[in-house]
């Protein structure tokens, strides 16, 4: 049994805010399983937006993290099932860390997204033992979050692709910030016309601080550049 400053240390390394961890479980060819306590006692009605301490079941399952060394990491999650006072309805609580019916973190999807920039969606998903489904459907979800939302202190912009599959010329279009090495944008289509749409909506505010546009030697990404940002 784990000592609890082993527990705390694998607390502050694991850095997942409002978790600590009560053990782990080293089990050899498959990884590390860490089992998480919520510090958290009381969670938020999506209802009635009433706070709750009442609980109504646990519920626990695992799913992968980020890996430590070359270590698998598994975390046991309980996303309880609470019970609203006021309305009084029974609801599952929302953790920031991992979303709702996902068997990855956020900060893993993360990760697997930034490794698309350099390789395809074949080779990332046998590399990170996942399947190229469960890439697509990050994709969409990162997509659908970054919709409507605008960079902030964007100076230096990438205009880059993700081939979805290798070889058939089947590209998801993704903008990053090179300083911050985040993805800030994605177009789902590799065309002039739905680029220049996409950055459009960012807003004249944006587009005029941006000093620098790296791209490829694919002439529409030259186009937008050229139109939309003529001073970087």
């Amino acid at each position: 049994m784990a000592s609890n400053p082993q527990l705390h240390l694998m607390t502050k390394l694991l850095n997942i805010e409002g978790m600590t961890v009560k053990s782990y479980q080293i089990i050899k060819n498959i990884g590390i399983t860490i089992y998480l306590n919520n510090n958290n006692k009381k969670a938020i009605c999506p209802d009635c937006g009433q706070k709750t301490d009442k609980l109504h079941q646990n519920h626990y399952y695992v799913v992968r993290d980020l890996p430590f060394g070359e270590q698998k990491v598994y975390l046991q999650v309980n996303r309880r099932q609470m019970r609203c006072e006021g309305c009084p309805k029974k609801f599952s609580e929302d953790l920031e860390f991992v979303k709702k019916t996902r068997t990855y973190t956020e900060r893993l999807k993360k990760k697997i997204l930034s490794e698309l920039l350099a390789s395809d969606l074949k080779n990332v998903a046998q590399r990170n033992g996942v399947s190229e489904q469960e890439i697509e459907t990050m994709l969409k979800e990162w997509g659908k979050e970054l919709t409507g939302q605008k960079p902030s202190g964007l100076k230096r912009l990438g205009i880059d692709e993700i081939a979805l599959v290798k070889g058939q010329k089947n590209y998801c279009v993704v903008l990053v910030d090179l300083d911050k090495k985040i993805i800030v944008g994605m177009v789902k289509n590799r065309t002039q016309v739905e680029i220049k749409k996409y950055l459009e909506a960012w807003g004249e505010e944006v587009l005029e601080q941006i000093e620098e546009v790296s791209i490829d030697m694919w002439k529409p990404y030259k186009n937008v550049s050229e139109a939309l940002m003529p001073q970087a």
